[in-house]
Parts: C-alpha cells; sequence; structure tokens
C-alpha cells in the first residue's frame, strides 16, 4: 500500500484496554492464562506493555473476553468509531437521568469547541 501512512500498534494502550476489559468480567489474569494456555506473567506482561502480544494470542484473548480485536485495538487504528461508541455505552450504562444531563451538556460543549 504505497502512500500508506503506518500507525504503530499502541502496546501500552492495547494492554490497558485487556486489562480493563477482563476486570469489567471480573475475570483474573490467571484465569485468563489458564483459559489461553499462557502464564499469569505473560498475561501481566501483555497489560503492561512488557512484551509484544502476537496475533494468535490477542485473537485467544478478544475471543475469551468476547471483545472484538477492534475493541482492544481501536487506539492504533484509523478507523476504530464502532469500539469507541461500545466503550462510551459501557462507560454511562449506570448514570441516573440527571447524570445523562450533565454528560449531554458537557458533550455539547466539548464538541462546540472543535468546531
Amino acid at each position: 500500500m504505497e502512500g500508506m501512512d503506518r500507525k504503530e500498534i499502541d502496546y501500552k494502550s492495547l494492554g490497558n484496554r485487556i486489562r480493563k476489559w477482563r476486570k469489567e468480567k471480573g475475570i483474573t489474569q490467571e484465569e485468563m492464562g489458564n483459559a489461553i494456555d499462557k502464564t499469569v506473567q505473560h498475561i501481566s506482561n501483555i497489560e503492561r506493555a512488557h512484551t509484544k502480544v502476537s496475533l494468535g494470542t490477542l485473537t485467544d484473548i478478544a475471543n475469551y473476553l468476547d471483545a472484538s480485536l477492534n475493541d482492544l485495538m481501536c487506539d492504533s487504528l484509523r478507523n476504530s468509531g464502532n469500539a469507541y461508541q461500545l466503550e462510551y455505552s459501557m462507560m454511562i450504562k449506570d448514570c441516573d437521568e440527571n447524570q445523562y444531563r450533565r454528560l449531554n451538556k458537557t458533550i455539547k460543549a466539548l464538541l462546540e469547541t472543535w468546531e
């Protein structure tokens, strides 16, 4: 793909997203490691970006967490709006009506600053 800007994988963000998805599901590093045949140390190293994760292992992690690769790698992809929309939905799912109103007002004000 000539002329295409290469984007490096943001392993720190990837590890943070894996950790976030794992914790939201109440899964320990040990449980996930056992399920995908990896050590706790390897899972920890992936989450802390101390090692690069292979595509095979990343696929196993995504499948185990019931997440898409896009969900986990959206910080390294150019087109990942759907993953962010899902993340926003998960962040606000437990808001009450007052919180929704405040969020709406805040988001509108933020978007206006971008114009």
